[in-house]
């Protein structure tokens, strides 16, 4: 069921910390008791959005913001990432990672994962699933049997304080932005932990995406901010935003061949912004 690709990861070599993003009227989403806590790029067209107030899951046009599809899931569905074509995952808070399908235009669920925890990020790992812990901070990966693979837990070392949204590149490492230590951690697919990013515009990380193996995108959650890492040189750069006090931006998704960007923002409840290169 699982294979090597990861959420949102579609090949790009435009250096996108030079590019200059245009607000674009935002994307209204034809859904009731609406809480978007993460959105998954599908297609050109299609979004898949995970909506904690109403406990579902939802696909959704992206260019007209209508539901085509939506299927209750486990209370509190968080964190979305995509397995195959077909295939995706979103966490919840009563301990189950949740299977989907995504297919004819029509959702499906299908097999749940019980995990050890109130669980909160989620990427793909090669055949298997990567899961981030918030109390107490660890990281595992599951199998699709429900099987502990691999496990980090980082109270000794203190890696992990918060870590909330995961990614992973094309080349299959994961990336995990801590909330609380402000900080972007970079790991092999056995949770060994290969190097650290921070920086000033980082507080409080949140959504992550990456766009190419050299480049992140990091929902900077109390600065307001969608923030660019070069994965190669660790620097940051902040595309969006950037003044405290205005939106949290809690997620978000990229489409290259539109070169649209999708972001979640926290207390906007039925709409996402949207943004454009030129």
């Amino acid at each position: 069921m699982f294979n090597n690709l990861s959420e949102n990861v579609i090949s790009f070599s435009s250096d996108l910390s030079r590019v200059k993003f245009r607000r674009l009227p935002d994307l209204k989403v034809s859904t009731q008791a609406c809480d978007i806590w993460d959105i998954l790029l599908l297609s050109q067209d299609s979004l898949l959005l995970s909506n904690w107030n109403k406990g579902s899951v939802q696909l959704v046009d992206s260019r007209t913001g209508s539901t085509l599809s939506e299927i209750t899931v486990p209370e509190g569905p968080q964190s979305l990432c995509r397995i195959r074509r077909e295939h995706a995952a979103v966490t919840t808070s009563c301990n189950t990672v949740q299977l989907l399908e995504v297919r004819g235009g029509r959702l499906t669920p299908g097999t749940v994962l019980g995990v050890k925890g109130s669980c909160w990020g989620v990427t793909s790992s090669g055949d298997n699933v990567a899961v981030s812990y918030r109390c107490p901070p660890w990281l595992e990966v599951v199998s699709k049997d429900g099987s502990v693979l691999h496990y980090q837990e980082s109270r000794a070392a203190h890696t992990f304080d918060w870590p909330d949204f995961l990614t992973t590149s094309r080349d299959g490492f994961i990336f995990v932005a801590d909330r609380l230590l402000y900080t972007i951690t970079k790991l092999d697919s056995s949770l060994k932990v290969l190097q650290t990013f921070s920086d000033p515009q980082l507080s409080a990380p949140r959504g992550i995406i990456s766009v190419s193996e050299d480049q992140l995108m990091v929902c900077s959650w109390s600065t307001n901010s969608i923030v660019h890492v070069n994965v190669n040189s660790g620097k940051m750069t902040t595309i969006i935003g950037g003044e405290y006090g205005g939106l949290s931006y809690r997620s978000l998704a990229y489409c290259p061949q539109k070169r649209k960007l999708f972001v979640c923002v926290d207390n906007q409840t039925d709409s996402i912004q949207v943004y454009q290169w030129e």
